[in-house]
């Protein structure tokens, strides 16, 4: 993505709640958009094998914050294996895939790109595995994506407003909701995906 695309999506926008297409938790009927949302994995490389299959779109997204040879360990578990990639890799859910490299995040080992306001891998990357996430989970999250219709999509949280959006006093939704930005642009290009047109197709994964 060119910087002043990447500019836009940063862009903090207003939202009505009525007027969107949106999820908070996972008793939302369109809980499946959130990378929260479980039983939706995704393989990456492309052939469908157990050595490519990662749970979900969260586990990709956090594992290319680093590259294979970055380790530190967590202080509740000592004995756990060094390497960030793998524990993220063999969680068994999103949030134990976010929670697990908190060390290495404190320490100050995620890839120098990632919030870069020049490179912002930290959106391409997102938008890579959401791609991914359709081109696999076309029966359930790309259900759910393509009954949005044309409502903006807005993920409402109560502590992120980049990803998502905030609740302001007067109701209204206000934030950069990148994450529902990226959700837009890939139910515009849904059929492209499924045919394996992918933005980036060489992904973000580091060696």
């Amino acid at each position: 993505m060119k910087s002043e695309e990447l500019n836009e999506l940063k862009q903090v926008q207003t939202y009505r709640r009525d007027a969107s297409a949106w999820f908070f938790s996972k008793e939302d009927p369109r809980w499946e958009l959130s990378n929260m949302a479980g039983k939706m994995s995704l393989f990456w490389p492309l052939a469908q094998i157990r050595e490519n299959e990662w749970n979900s779109s969260e586990q990709l997204y956090q594992a290319s914050k680093y590259g294979t040879d970055v380790s530190c360990l967590p202080e509740a578990n000592p004995y756990a294996d060094p390497c960030v990639r793998n524990r993220i890799r063999e969680s068994t859910n999103p949030r134990q895939a976010k929670m697990t490299q908190k060390c290495a995040v404190k320490a100050g080992l995620v890839r120098k790109d990632w919030e870069d306001p020049d490179h912002e891998v930290r959106i391409t990357s997102m938008l890579w595995v959401l791609e991914l996430k359709l081109f696999w989970n076309s029966f359930n999250f790309g259900k759910v994506l393509q009954q949005t219709a044309d409502l903006p999509i807005v993920e409402i949280s109560t502590k992120d407003d980049f990803w998502g959006c905030k609740v302001s006093e007067g109701g209204l939704l206000v934030g950069s909701n990148v994450l529902g930005k990226l959700l837009m642009r890939i139910r515009a290009r849904s059929l492209e995906i499924k045919r394996r047109n992918f933005t980036y197709p060489d992904g973000w994964l580091l060696p």
